[in-house]
């Protein structure tokens, strides 16, 4: 396992686990962290990553 923290706009941070060979996005939502919908399934179309 991989640990992570991502860091929201105002700051917040979460800090999270995810497998190797994962994305930042799966780990983001796999973790519930807020403000990562993945709508489009990771395909960059929606903007949420950006």
């Amino acid at each position: 396992m991989i640990r992570l923290t991502l860091i929201e706009h105002g700051g917040t941070p979460h800090e999270v686990s995810a497998s190797a060979g994962s994305s930042l996005m799966q780990a983001a939502v796999d973790n519930a962290v807020p403000g990562i919908d993945a709508d489009c399934g990771g395909g960059c179309a929606c903007g949420t990553c950006h």
